[in-house]
């Protein structure tokens, strides 16, 4: 909107389509990584039944974990940008 006011939308059409391509790389690239960690950590857990054990109790708490993280962080900076009003 800021390119429009400044009669360059042009410019921001293209800073958009960077940001939403930048945004895709970033995400692709991390989803890869993940899934090559992760079947690494298999082969590797075969080979030793107490880190397996412990992988399988991770994969279940691991979106808890992670769900409640998300929460907790909004709750805060809810608070926060409540407390400056």
């Amino acid at each position: 909107l800021s390119a429009i006011a400044l009669g360059r939308t042009a410019f921001g059409i293209l800073l958009v389509v960077a940001y939403g391509f930048g945004m895709a790389s970033t995400l692709t690239v991390a989803g890869i990584i993940l899934v090559r960690v992760r079947d690494r950590y298999q082969r590797r857990s075969h080979e030793r039944g107490r880190a397996r054990a412990l992988g399988q109790r991770w994969t279940r708490v691991a979106p808890f974990a992670t769900a409640t993280l998300v929460v907790v962080v909004g709750v805060g900076l809810a608070v926060r940008s409540l407390a400056l009003l």
